[in-house]
């Protein structure tokens, strides 16, 4: 045995492949929350929510969201819940995407809660970051009755 020098195998295999991945595609598994995103301020900012009407009825909702998968929610549920250009949100909400630095967004998703009460989230990495709730469905109005 050789002092001091590392052995090495002379011919290493080259059928090693990763055991995981980092990249989760963004249809699997179930949605997962992450609030690092949240606008607190703005038109649509979670200032404005009152504390006992979250946790009674917006958290409710979100706990059901999580017990989905992503293709179940943009999937079978895709009239309620769906991707939306960012192009097609109004102007004032693109303007405060700007502001909070997510100008790079090319598509939010909208998750219904109601007729007419949305949240809005960027879908990244199998996760929804959490970013506005929208009371009465401004961000991307609909011309649908009850909406």
């Amino acid at each position: 045995m050789s002092k001091g020098k590392p052995r090495r195998q002379r011919n290493p295999k080259k059928t090693k492949k990763p055991k995981s991945s980092s990249v989760v595609p963004a249809d699997s598994g179930e949605l997962v929350w992450n609030v690092s995103k949240v606008d607190s301020d703005g038109q649509w900012g979670w200032n404005q929510v009152n504390c006992s009407y979250f946790f009674q009825e917006i958290w409710e909702k979100m706990r059901d969201f999580e017990k989905k998968k992503w293709s179940e929610i943009l999937g079978r549920d895709h009239h309620k819940n769906h991707k939306i250009q960012v192009s097609k949100i109004i102007r004032d909400a693109q303007k405060r995407l700007e502001e909070l630095g997510h100008d790079d967004q090319e598509e939010l998703v909208s998750f219904r809660l109601t007729g007419r009460q949305r949240l809005w989230a960027i879908q990244m990495e199998g996760k929804a970051y959490l970013l506005w709730w929208d009371p009465n469905h401004e961000v991307c109005p609909s011309h649908k009755k009850g909406t």
